[in-house]
């Protein structure tokens, strides 16, 4: 968690970002005016960003379901004779430190990144088919 304190007000930040540049990428299309083929070239390191952050939220959620597998992979081990109950201790003091990256005292998931992905993309196809009913 110490790490995730540390880097929080940057993933923070990147969170602000990635969410204000479906409406951002919408404004500017409108801007760069009706060529769709020059406006979506003029797009493409405003996209690559966007991925770049995207991938960011990936692995730090791939972080927090690697400590989610870690209880099971101790358990599965042999430490030798009489050791079950030293194991289990271990096991159940793993399960309750609830290690993963932490953003504001949330612990991020997969799940998480997969369901902001979603509603970003959702916001974005809705605000292109206004767009393009509108022409």
């Amino acid at each position: 968690r110490k790490a995730s304190s540390v880097t929080e007000p940057g993933f923070v930040a990147l969170i602000v970002v990635c969410s204000c540049s479906v409406p951002v990428f919408i404004w500017d299309h409108r801007a760069l005016g009706s060529d769709y083929v020059e406006s979506l070239r003029l797009q493409v390191p405003h996209l690559l960003l966007l991925c770049g952050i995207s991938r960011t939220f990936v692995v730090a959620a791939a972080a927090t379901d690697k400590c989610t597998r870690v209880p099971s992979l101790i358990n599965s081990l042999c430490f030798g004779e009489g050791s079950e109950r030293r194991r289990q201790h271990l096991v159940e003091y793993i399960v309750q430190s609830a290690a993963g990256f932490y953003v504001c005292d949330f612990r991020l998931t997969f799940g998480m990144v997969t369901k902001f992905s979603y509603v970003s993309i959702v916001i974005l196809f809705g605000f292109l088919g206004q767009e393009l009913t509108r022409k």
